[in-house]
């Protein structure tokens, strides 16, 4: 054959393009190339090369598979708990993709046929892309969430050397360093646009068995006085009887602690993160007999956001409750609608937020004590339906709420032992509550002897109850005493709101209408809410 016959059929074979069959070759190549790192270049001749990488890949995929194998469960925590080990991750993951799909077109380049026509190319390249995409895509969203988590832990939880005056000493070895139970202080602020200062008026402790996630609730009413200083500080040397003043004077309630007592002794807090949370913490550890070890502090006018990222939660709600409403001259303001009545109710961040605030309205829903046992409810949702796969699937939104919503002095050292524990807590379905209502205490003179009596009868194992006294024969069922029974002449009321635009505390100046509490309220089905002086309930019982 002359060489113009040669040149001359090439041409043509340039002409008339890859035939069908060589196409469909040339895609199943690029797709298995694509898919499989390395075997795309396997497929173009590039054997040594594509065989390393193939060698490269799997090795580092099994080294992964082992490592989530033998660590478990545990050692996933650990891993997503540690800023260093999530660095890596993040760099990792995103290495490891580039270099895919770095392979992949490669791959593609070199198995392209001489003879392609543009769209056969633009289908080609695009088959590259969709099949690397199964790959890529999840470990970029792997990347990402490794990145957000370590930008999580660095601007929430406090530095492994901050200071505090209650946190515990912990060691590799014992993370609880031989605690049965590590105690938590759950606030919740009013802070938020035209606020100057901080009230904290949810405020709850939550006891934890580290060994069974047992888990203990109790919720102090944030007009509570007379509060007990803690011994041998300065607090009590200056406040010998207690944080006690006229009980019209908010000043010396329960809710405005975290404001003024850093401000009457700034040496003492000194150096502290945060001198308000540290003070809640010593004050009430003393008025339940608990030592008071980290704080969780959300704000909860950005609470909503949060429930937003859970998707809504789910909670029986006992009866209407009123949206937008504020007291104005004596009344309530007309809502701008209602939560409903009934079970399961799905309630997004905002409905959410009313349930648990609002406080002016008909029945019940003007009671403090009442808001309290819907504020536990809201926990024990939260608890109950923040499984490990809703809060994966949404972990972007849960991670960006709560960076604006919340504060704690959890250590960053500490937080894989307390994930953990958090999943002891979910599995052990144990959250039980008790709210220090009027059945218990009289919140202008309570008795704190009762309250701490209370607490440790709530705890797991229980405190040894004291034989029936002939002045007390009905002590065998639980701690009783005079103030858990008001006195005629003893109005126990309650204080209520200022207008403000959102459910919001009163404050520190300003005078608190009274308000008479209503008692035990009804559930949907008809059940009433168990009495407090009965001691701690499990939440669903409740709620």
């Amino acid at each position: 054959m002359s060489s113009e016959e040669t040149v001359g059929r090439r041409g043509r074979a340039r002409r008339s393009g890859v035939s069908p069959a060589q196409y469909r070759r040339f895609l199943r190549q690029v797709g298995v190339g694509a898919l499989i790192p390395g075997a795309g270049l396997i497929s173009a001749g590039r054997k040594k090369l594509g065989w390393t990488i193939l060698a490269v890949f799997v090795l580092l995929a099994a080294a992964a598979a082992v490592y989530a194998v033998r660590g478990g469960l545990s050692g996933l925590v650990d891993a997503g708990t540690d800023t260093d080990t999530l660095n890596l991750v993040t760099a990792g993951l995103a290495a490891v993709a580039v270099a895919w799909l770095v392979t992949a077109l490669v791959s593609l380049y070199l198995l392209q046929p001489r003879g392609l026509k543009a769209p056969q190319r633009l289908l080609s390249a695009l088959v590259v892309v969709v099949v690397a995409s199964l790959v890529v895509s999840p470990l970029s969203i792997g990347s990402r969430y490794a990145y957000t988590q370590r930008g999580f832990i660095g601007n929430v939880f406090a530095d492994d050397d901050s200071r505090s005056l209650t946190r515990p000493d912990s060691s590799d070895e014992d993370p609880w360093a031989g605690q049965q139970r590590v105690n938590v202080l759950i606030l919740g602020s009013d802070a938020g646009p035209g606020r100057e200062e901080t009230r904290t008026d949810t405020v709850m402790v939550a006891s934890i068995n580290t060994e069974t996630g047992d888990t203990a609730l109790f919720s102090l009413p944030r007009n509570l006085l007379n509060l007990p200083m803690p011994p041998d500080t300065p607090l009590a040397e200056a406040y010998p009887e207690g944080w006690t003043g006229p009980e019209e004077d908010a000043y010396y309630w329960l809710s405005a602690v975290y404001r003024f007592v850093p401000h009457e002794f700034p040496e003492y807090f000194e150096g502290i993160p945060d001198p308000g949370a540290e003070a809640v913490k010593l004050i009430v550890g003393e008025a339940l007999g608990l030592d008071i070890h980290y704080y969780v502090m959300v704000n909860l006018r950005g609470f909503q956001y949060l429930v937003d990222a859970f998707g809504g939660i789910d909670i029986d709600v006992p009866y209407r409750i009123p949206i937008g409403t504020k007291e104005q001259y004596g009344r309530c303001t007309e809502p701008s609608g209602w939560i409903e009545p009934g079970e399961n109710q799905h309630l997004d961040g905002y409905r959410a937020l009313w349930f648990a605030r609002a406080r002016c309205g008909p029945g019940p829903v003007s009671d403090d004590y009442e808001r309290m046992r819907r504020q536990r409810c809201v926990i024990g949702a939260i608890t109950e339906q923040a499984d490990p796969m809703t809060v994966l699937r949404r972990y972007q939104q849960l991670a960006s709420a709560a960076e604006n919503t919340m504060s704690t002095d959890i250590t960053q050292d500490r937080l894989s032992d307390f994930a953990e524990l958090a999943l002891k807590v979910q599995e052990s379905g144990g959250l039980r509550s008790l709210p220090f209502t009027d059945d218990i205490i009289e919140y202008h003179n309570p008795d704190y002897d009762v309250i701490r009596e209370y607490v440790q009868q709530s705890l797991d194992p229980p405190a040894e109850t004291p034989p029936p006294s002939p002045e007390n024969p009905d002590n065998a069922d639980g701690p009783t005493s005079e103030a858990t029974e008001p006195s005629a002449d003893d109005p126990t009321e309650q204080p209520t709101d200022e207008p403000t635009d959102e459910p919001t505390e009163e404050a520190p100046d300003e005078e608190a209408p009274a308000d008479e509490p209503t008692g035990d309220s009804e559930t949907p089905g008809g059940t009433e809410t168990p009495n407090e002086a009965d001691g701690a309930v499990d939440v669903d019982d409740v709620c």
